[in-house]
């Protein structure tokens, strides 16, 4: 081992004292509440709203001929999570690229909206926010991004209307086979916890039960991220990204009473993407009619949607083309930190530009 000269000794232990104090001034500020990842980072604009459902498209894009891009995640997260952190965000990196940008939000739900299916999303809201989006930018079609759960209602809306003005679709993380969600998952399927359980007062499933199904993943996961907070403490960029993911994973949304359970019964249960029996609006619905071109994106770290319960998608959708995106990144960091700026959103840029026939 090489030995230190006195003067990198030294510098190591000026670096590491100012360090400490950094991490004492910013110790002192996270625990009284400052702010380091203001919410919302980047300007947009409501243009399209009904009920508590809204679409935000983003100033700063549309140097390219691309149809716009509308994203957005299921029914139980935050929209924001495309717009975490300050010029650094997933939504950034697409209007840098050239893109014109929108987020649609499912919002929060409350007692009346128990009664939403995933026909008042699918056949309902989704349809609708794209012609909006169409008459805002004068495009004939969009693309769209859907993370998640997200992934599963665009799926489910093309199967039930192939026709829908959509380019082309990514899907991020996005479970098609549920028998490999994990144990809550599997306890339902088997009869072991009854759906009904899960439903408040006012008939849905409250933010609260959301999360811990998140969070029964990873249990020591809080731990893990103090400790890395306190390593970091003395970098305002790695406390920004921490607060603002942060923020993300303990701010779920209720899951409307009547949309979980048709999950339950028909994507869980029956696991209906994988037999074919897919039903919206009353009537059996088939990815093999989708022509729309996919992206799909598997993560092999992800915690939540286990890589084995994405694969499958390529040999579903069985009248178009799939192409798969394998990456060593867990479910998060598809939209946030390294992986996603340095891996993630450049190919899918680069997939969606040549699948929209602009010039890289």
């Amino acid at each position: 081992m090489a030995q230190l000269s006195p003067g990198d000794v030294v510098t190591s232990i000026a670096r590491e004292l100012e360090r400490n104090a950094m991490r004492t001034r910013n110790g002192i500020r996270y625990l009284t509440g400052a702010e380091w990842a203001p919410r919302a980072p980047t300007p947009s604009d409501v243009v399209w709203q009904q009920d508590r459902v809204t679409l935000r498209r983003y100033r700063g894009g549309s140097s390219t001929s691309a149809p716009p891009v509308m994203a957005f995640l299921g029914l139980v997260s935050r929209a924001y999570v495309f717009d975490l952190v300050a010029g650094n965000s997933f939504v950034r990196r697409l209007l840098d690229a050239g893109f014109d940008v929108s987020v649609l939000d499912w919002g929060v739900p409350d007692e009346p909206d128990a009664a939403n299916t995933l026909e008042t999303y699918v056949q309902g809201y989704l349809p609708r926010a794209i012609a909006a989006l169409r008459e805002e930018t004068g495009a004939d079609e969009v693309n769209v991004i859907g993370y998640c759960m997200g992934g599963d209602l665009a799926l489910l809306a093309l199967a039930g209307d192939p026709e829908l003005p959509i380019r082309n679709l990514v899907t991020m993380a996005t479970p098609v086979d549920f028998r490999h969600m994990g144990p809550i998952a599997d306890a339902i399927i088997a009869g072991r916890l009854e759906p009904r359980s899960f439903l408040d007062a006012t008939g849905s499933v409250p933010p609260e039960v959301v999360g811990r199904f998140f969070k029964i993943r990873r249990p020591t996961a809080d731990l893990v991220q103090y400790a890395n907070l306190w390593e970091h403490l003395w970098n305002d960029e790695y406390v920004e990204g921490h607060q603002a993911m942060g923020r993300y994973l303990r701010e779920q949304v209720p899951f409307p009473g009547a949309a979980f359970l048709q999950v339950v019964q028909d994507w869980l249960r029956g696991n209906a993407f994988m037999q074919g029996r897919l039903r919206l609006g009353g009537r059996r619905v088939s990815l093999d009619d989708i022509r729309t071109p996919v992206l799909a994106v598997l993560c092999e770290r992800d915690d939540l949607v286990p890589e084995p319960a994405g694969a499958p998608i390529a040999d579903l959708l069985t009248g178009t083309r799939v192409d798969l995106l394998r990456l060593d990144a867990g479910h998060s960091s598809l939209v946030v930190g390294r992986t996603a700026a340095r891996v993630t959103m450049p190919r899918i840029l680069d997939w969606l530009a040549a699948g929209s026939e602009v010039a890289a």
